[in-house]
């Protein structure tokens, strides 16, 4: 997640979309939402939303409002999504890319007073959606390395 948080801050020139970041964060924690939620506890994902915000420039508390919304929703809905094929896993994750890019959009509207374009959060949503595939599979990855939690340590 620390190497996604930093790569997300970071920014890439993408063909067709310069300027647009992917939510490289928000597949971590929608991946790990789902596959391991104990390692990434609440106070984790707002903790790690915080440090986007100042770490980007957004108004603080934005992602991390994101984040907490998006892991509470998403675990949910965790014994839904951990029997599926990586599809419909894939399409959860596209409603959520959306609309986490709606409220961010709409929240610093009403912060700011000033409603930017929708152009860049669609595009970020899509880029995202598009990278969700690598993303995932690198988490994925990641997953197997993880110990499993004995039953005998309670």
């Amino acid at each position: 997640m620390a190497l996604l948080l930093v790569f997300n801050t970071v920014s890439f020139s993408y063909p067709l979309v310069d300027g647009v970041k992917a939510p490289l964060l928000l597949m971590a924690v929608f991946y790990w939402s789902i596959f391991r939620p104990t390692i990434v506890p609440g106070w984790l994902v707002f903790l790690a939303g915080i440090v986007l915000d100042i770490l980007s420039g957004l108004p603080m508390g934005m992602n991390a409002l994101v984040f907490v919304a998006v892991t509470w929703i998403v675990g949910d809905q965790r014994r839904f999504l951990m029997g599926q094929p990586f599809t419909m896993v894939w399409s959860g994750f596209c409603m959520v890319s959306v609309a986490s890019g709606l409220v961010q959009w709409f929240l610093y509207g009403l912060i700011h007073l000033q409603w930017t374009p929708l152009y860049p959060v669609i595009a970020s949503a899509v880029l995202g959606i598009m990278l969700f595939p690598f993303v995932n599979s690198l988490l994925h990855l990641t997953h197997k390395f993880l110990p499993v939690r004995s039953a005998s340590f309670g």
